[in-house]
């Protein structure tokens, strides 16, 4: 009877080799689990990088073109007391320069009285998109301005103006207006009829954005850059791209009429 009963208590348990087995097995299932609870992490960890991204490009595209379609034609002064151009891109340090109204004046309360207009500056660094803006447009001997780092991984940012006879600069304001500029006068320089922008992403590629400038006639502008850019399409269109040979079924010159 012992005899019988120690070998049935030993058919109760578990072999080396069992356990190993099913030692094995656990960790295979645990290490696939775990891989792939770690790439839907990786993969949530980039979407939200991305989304961030995006939402950081809109941000900038939106600030552009409410400062764009916002603009004023009122120069400015430095602080040097010098006029500047209500909206130029010859400027060194930034892309663009303009004077903007709709700044929304602050509660009574808080003390501070400003206008609704606004001094705005564009800049790109080569591989960053900043703005910074004054809270007077005519500034003081002291910089007082503040500087928003909109978008990163900018590879590059260029601009077009469009001008009165339907051509587009590469500045602003052109070089024909800067000829008859009286340096110590008040500049009564127009606005552009329209702004082109375009914006080169790392992630998001090349973008093209077209902006009417407030100064015109928003249908009579809008119309304007339609035709323009309907005009280089259809000259790009036009234009003969070489051929190896005549097609099929074509007539030669000197053919039979």
């Amino acid at each position: 009877m012992s005899s019988s009963f120690r070998t049935g208590s030993h058919q109760l348990g578990f072999t080396l080799m069992e356990v190993l087995i099913a030692v094995t097995i656990t960790s295979v299932i645990g290490l696939g689990v775990w891989q792939i609870l770690s790439g839907i992490m990786t993969s949530r960890e980039r979407v939200d990088v991305l989304a961030e991204s995006f939402d950081d490009l809109q941000r900038a595209m939106l600030m552009l073109e409410r400062d764009l379609t916002q603009a004023v034609n009122r120069p400015a002064r430095d602080i040097y007391g010098d006029f500047q151009f209500s909206l130029t891109s010859r400027e060194d340090d930034f892309a663009l320069i303009l004077t903007r109204q709709g700044w929304r004046i602050p509660p009574i309360d808080t003390g501070t009285t400003r206008s609704t207009l606004q001094r705005v500056a564009w800049e790109f660094t080569g591989d960053e998109l900043r703005r910074r803006f004054w809270p007077l447009v005519d500034q003081g001997y002291e910089d007082n301005s503040t500087e928003i780092l909109l978008l990163e991984d900018v590879l590059a940012f260029d601009i077009r103006f469009l001008g009165d006879e339907n051509a587009w600069q590469s500045a602003w304001p052109p070089d024909q207006v800067l000829a008859n500029l009286n340096p110590m006068a008040r500049p009564d320089v127009p606005l552009p009829a329209g702004v082109e922008i375009t914006l080169e992403h790392e992630r998001f590629g090349k973008l093209v954005r077209t902006f009417v400038l407030p100064d015109f006639e928003p249908e009579a502008a809008q119309a304007m850059l339609n035709q323009t850019n309907q005009a280089a399409e259809q000259a790009d269109e036009e234009t003969p791209e070489p051929e190896e040979g005549a097609p099929e079924g074509t007539e030669q010159p000197g053919g039979a009429g």
